[in-house]
């Protein structure tokens, strides 16, 4: 031990009489050790930590499809109950879906985030109420008792912490509901990503609890301690099927997935993202080691001196050996104190730019396991950067160097050559970063250049939810919209106003099955689909989403008689290939269909294809009905401004409430926003794959800036002969640039080659991109050689400064 401690305070000598290098170092090893605690910290909350579920390995998703792809899907109300009676697999099957109340108090209106669930929900959970009690079976059907349990901090915010919390009422969605229970604090649901405040059973469901075929419920499932999740899905599988053979019309093609509740919370594409963001902060941690390693072999050079008359007075190699592993270990262990500062400055940016694309972002922190983690890796980094140094000082030929008569030794020709070979292993290395940073970049420009089929510049939306009992009145529904049309029509600023339900990018989608007439019927369950929306005739104007043939809906398309719908061009194609789609008539389109609304409804016109969810997935084939024909209970405001619309927000929230202060308005925003908002995740993998990208960059010019420099200042003397002899100073930058372009050049091939390969793993991860796309591994090539050019220039430059005099008398 005593023999450490000296090695140790010997090894803090050494670094501190040369700053230069122990600070470059440590900056080169703190970023790559920090990046690498960074991404290991959100992996260690997201992945290998589980979520905070009583016993999540026996909690899984359900999920339903008809696709035949492992894709989440909704179940219907009566299937989730079939479920539940049919299988020997599960402990308990709930259904659940996230949903909002309209919460009055003290006559003010606010949306409220809750939850409809049915009444095992927290049974399956296994958490208990802290206060009153659970749900019942029988509140979950419809036309029971309106009851709801509120969250601990909905009972200390909203409600004052009020001891008789259990004898309160809440006025909600224009409904009363009697308060029975009130959970623990911080109680949180992982699959759903938004805080909930008030749950409520299934009941509100109403029609939907009695149609196989309303898919509006998620479902969740407990296996018995005994069930694997192999053994979950397939009797789960067996279920689907016979239940697709007895209902054919609604649950054709109808299977079902178990899901590990982890893939659920944090997806697979999602997973494949993290882990490929740890590759890269590896390879930024390796590049860290192998400029590390660089600068100790020059460092090496300088004291061979010092390590051969050390040996000369009997020091061993291994003696040598541990010298110089302790002081690789101790500068890497103070790196790693460093790293962790990185980390947390990297944390908060990945907390600030990842909120919305990554779940349980509020769990990442660095905890014990980070900390072991960072400790770990400063350990190993310590010793691998030092492995190459270390064996080459420890082989010294004490005799050739003692009878130098330089105050060091010249670099041996093995020396120069581990050199080269470890600023071509840097180049390559940032190569691969490069031309993966490239390919996210162009993937996510050919993203925003998609043309979402209309104009969303200078458009401001807001959402509203018309719950009261009144608005069960489709008349009244009409009215209110109408009204308020008015109002936001007579806005200072307001070129158009519209509604339309649901929004593009709003996260909402309505599909209905549909008939065509003149066409035999088809078998129960191949009907064709479409999504449906309801829009007010000024919509397709407001929005500029262009008419190809036929008309747009006008005041006239009133209820009574025949309907009127316009598809887009996706549609006709698909459903009338090669036919004229207007004048044609469809009906019994299943979707939010109203007492006394058309049953026959007659193709007017064919409009434009319109992304609605996503610019990444393709146009669908879509029904836009009049509103005045099949009117909505919820939907979106917008209107066209001839201003900046958030100039207009607060006048927009006020007209909408000045018509009825009961319909709270939310999400009031620019729909360039809510665009923009579906490009988050995109956007955030490509930010930090451009950050790793240059940070690779900056270490591996950092290394061949100090090999050129180091080369330059041991070929001093060669250089003055050079001059000396009529050299130029043009001569003298080829002589020292040749060195540094041929590295980098070798490097630039190795990293291609196994860019080339390595590549296909961010496949999933880009949009209309090929993996070996040549303009981004030519341009990543390019600003790889250009800038290991000017890290060769400088010091290039500065030998020509050599005074050929001074040069002769070098040592």
């Amino acid at each position: 031990m005593d023999t450490l401690l000296k090695d140790i305070r010997y090894s803090l000598r050494c670094l501190l009489k040369q700053p230069t290098f122990t600070l470059v170092a440590l900056f080169t090893l703190a970023l790559g050790i920090g990046a690498n605690t960074a991404i290991f910290s959100v992996i260690n909350a997201l992945i290998i930590n589980p979520p905070a579920i009583i016993e999540p390995e026996h909690v899984v998703s359900i999920w339903s499809t008809t696709t035949g792809e492992r894709i989440e899907g909704y179940i219907s109300y009566p299937d989730l109950k079939d479920w539940q009676s049919k299988n020997q697999s599960f402990e308990l099957i709930a259904g659940y879906k996230a949903n909002g109340f309209n919460f009055t108090q003290n006559d003010e209106v606010e949306r409220i985030p809750g939850m409809c669930v049915t009444a095992n929900f927290f049974p399956l959970l296994k958490t208990s109420v802290l206060r009153g009690r659970n749900f019942e079976e029988e509140e979950e059907k419809r036309g029971s008792a309106a009851v709801a349990i509120i969250s601990y901090e909905f009972w200390q915010n909203r409600l004052g912490g009020d001891e008789n919390v259990l004898n309160k009422t809440l006025a909600l969605n224009g409904k009363t509901f009697s308060i029975i229970g009130v959970l623990p604090s911080k109680f949180a649901f992982p699959l759903v990503g938004q805080e909930s405040s008030i749950w409520t059973t299934v009941s509100d469901e109403g029609g939907n609890l009695e149609q196989r075929g309303s898919h509006v419920l998620r479902a969740v499932g407990r296996l018995k301690p005994d069930v694997s999740t192999e053994a979950g899905q397939a009797e789960m599988s067996t279920i689907a099927a016979n239940l697709a053979q007895e209902f054919p019309q609604s649950n054709r093609d109808t299977t079902a997935f178990v899901v590990k509740i982890d893939e659920q919370i944090v997806g697979r594409d999602i997973r494949r993202a993290l882990w490929l963001l740890l590759g890269a902060v590896a390879f930024i941690l390796l590049i860290a080691c192998t400029n590390t390693a660089n600068l100790l072999l020059v460092r090496a050079s300088a004291r061979q001196k010092e390590t051969a008359i050390r040996a000369a007075l009997g020091a061993g190699r291994w003696r040598l050996a541990r010298q110089l592993i302790t002081e690789s270990v101790l500068l890497s262990l103070i790196a790693g104190g460093l790293g962790l500062l990185v980390a947390f400055w990297g944390l908060r940016a990945i907390t600030y730019f990842g909120e919305d694309q990554l779940p349980r972002l509020a769990e990442v922190q660095i905890n014990g396991r980070v900390l072991l983690f960072t400790f770990t890796v400063s350990v190993l980094t310590g010793l691998l950067f030092s492995l190459l140094p270390t064996f080459k000082a420890s082989r010294t030929d004490v005799n050739e160097v003692l009878k130098s008569g330089t105050k060091a030794a010249t670099s041996s020709r093995s020396l120069r050559l581990w050199r080269n070979a470890l600023v071509v292993s840097e180049v390559a290395l940032s190569l691969i970063l490069l031309v993966g940073a490239g390919l996210m970049i162009k993937s996510f420009v050919q993203l925003i250049n998609v043309a979402p089929g209309f104009d969303p510049t200078n458009v401001l939306t807001g959402r509203i939810s018309m719950t009261r009992a009144a608005y069960d009145d489709s008349d009244e529904r009409v009215r209110y919209v109408d009204q308020t049309l008015t109002r936001l029509q007579a806005l200072p600023g307001v070129e158009s106003a519209a509604f339309v339900a649901p929004m593009p990018f709003s996260g909402g989608n309505v599909f209905g099955d549909f008939s065509i007439e003149g066409r035999p019927r088809p078998e129960p369950g191949t009907e064709p689909s479409a999504s449906v929306r309801s829009v007010t005739p000024q919509y397709f104007q407001a929005i500029k989403i262009p008419l190809i043939k036929g008309r747009y809906f006008t005041d006239q398309d009133k209820r009574g008689g025949v309907g009127a719908v316009i598809v887009n061009q996706t549609f006709a194609q698909r459903y009338f290939p090669g036919e004229e789609p207007v004048g044609r008539f469809i009906s019994n389109i299943g979707a939010n269909q109203n007492e006394g609304d058309p049953e026959r409804w007659e193709i007017v016109g064919v409009v434009g294809d319109v992304h609605h969810s996503s610019l990444t997935n393709a146009a669908r084939p879509e029904l836009f009905l009049p509103f005045q024909q099949n009117s909505w209970s919820w939907g979106n405001f917008f209107v066209r401004t001839k201003v900046a619309p958030q100039t207009l927000a607060e006048s927009f929230r006020q007209e909408v409430k000045a018509v009825d202060k009961s319909v709270p308005i939310t999400d009031v925003r620019p729909l360039s926003e809510a665009i923009s908002a579906t490009l988050t995740q995109p956007r955030f993998y490509t930010l930090l794959f451009g950050v790793f990208g240059a940070i690779g960059l900056l270490l591996t010019m950092t290394g061949v800036y100090a090999l050129i420099s180091f080369t330059v200042s041991q070929r001093t003397q060669e250089i003055g002969i050079r001059m000396a002899l009529g050299a130029t100073q043009q001569n003298v930058v080829r002589l020292v640039l040749w060195q540094g372009i041929v590295l980098a050049v070798v490097g630039a091939v190795l990293g291609l080659a196994i860019s080339f390969a390595l590549s296909r793993l961010i496949v999933s991860l880009l949009f209309q991109v090929e993996p070996t796309d040549m303009t981004t591994f030519g341009v990543a090539t390019a600003v790889l050689l250009i800038s290991a050019f000017l890290a060769s220039y400088i010091p290039a430059r500065r030998a020509t400064k050599v005074d050929p005099l001074v040069a002769l008398r070098y040592e």
